[in-house]
């Protein structure tokens, strides 16, 4: 099985969203030149959603320490745990 790359990003949320679906024992450090992206990012819909202060407070002090914005933050974590869930049945 040949070797994955990792891409070149545009971004750092393209990044974040990256290895929130892939693992990184799959891929070396190697030149992304040699993989092709079709990349067409979903639509982002906007919620709301009621969430306590302290969370938010500790979901933007968790966000600087990883220098990105709280809300990429949190929705990386919404999909880890979808994905985790959606594992353990």
């Amino acid at each position: 099985m040949p070797r994955k790359y990792i891409p070149d990003f545009k971004s750092e949320e393209e990044e974040l969203e990256f290895w929130d679906t892939h693992r990184i024992e799959d891929y070396d450090d190697g030149p992304a030149d040699d993989i092709i992206w079709d990349i067409k990012p979903e639509k982002k819909k906007r919620v709301t959603l009621r969430i306590e202060p302290s969370v938010i407070e500790e979901l933007k002090v968790l966000a600087e320490k990883l220098d990105t914005p709280y809300q990429t933050l949190a929705r990386g974590l919404i999909k880890r745990g979808i994905r985790q869930l959606q594992e353990a049945k």
